[in-house]
């Protein structure tokens, strides 16, 4: 007798359970605008908008105005101030001034020809605890000595340090942004010399 020929059967593929792709109930929060603040010294003036998803993720940003800006003033636009938003109230980022520069442009100008320029740079500590750095300019009227440029930065150092232990360090910046405290050491150095001019190139809070 024929064998009778098995038919192979061939697997048939069983279709693969469907998996749904979950759809997140979670919604992205939609960025906003903010107004940022100067600091109370600048009347809180608007100096700037920043875009952020939590009022949290600009603590800590950094941005550069000039001063003539700041004050409308012309006469300053020499200066540029450096803030950082340090906390926000609904929908406006509040700074603190964390720095101050001379353009270089401005301090080339104050150099003539026949006259003595210091460079200093040091750490001091404000009345209230905090680190700056400050990195003063000392132009005389006429050249002077080895002797005599050493003896000017030596009091410059020793007075400004000694000026800025009294103050805040929001004082301090107040001092500068006004030219106070650099009229009040050009007033000081005059003894030793006649002072063409005196500057501050950079003042930083060391944070």
């Amino acid at each position: 007798m024929a064998k009778k020929n098995k038919s192979s059967k061939k697997g048939i593929a069983k279709p693969k359970p469907t998996m749904r792709k979950k759809v997140s109930n979670v919604r992205r929060k939609k960025k906003k605008w903010f107004s940022i603040l100067a600091p109370k010294e600048f009347n809180n003036r608007v100096i700037g908008e920043t875009f952020a998803n939590e009022p949290g993720e600009m603590v800590g940003r950094a941005l550069n105005v000039n001063l003539m800006n700041l004050l409308n003033d012309y006469k300053r636009q020499g200066v540029n101030l450096k803030f950082k938003i340090r906390s926000v109230n609904d929908d406006n980022a509040v700074c603190q001034t964390v720095g101050y520069s001379l353009l270089k442009s401005h301090s080339r100008r104050a150099v003539r020809k026949g006259t003595d320029k210091m460079d200093d740079s040091f750490v001091t500590e404000t009345k209230d605890g905090q680190k700056m750095r400050i990195k003063p300019m000392i132009i005389t009227r006429h050249r002077v000595s080895i002797s005599v440029v050493s003896d000017i930065r030596r009091k410059a150092s020793v007075y400004l340090q000694e000026k800025i232990k009294e103050l805040d360090s929001v004082d301090v910046f107040e001092s500068v942004i006004q030219t106070k405290l650099q009229r009040e050491l050009r007033g000081s150095l005059l003894k030793t010399c006649p002072i063409g001019a005196c500057e501050i190139r950079s003042l930083e809070l060391i944070e």
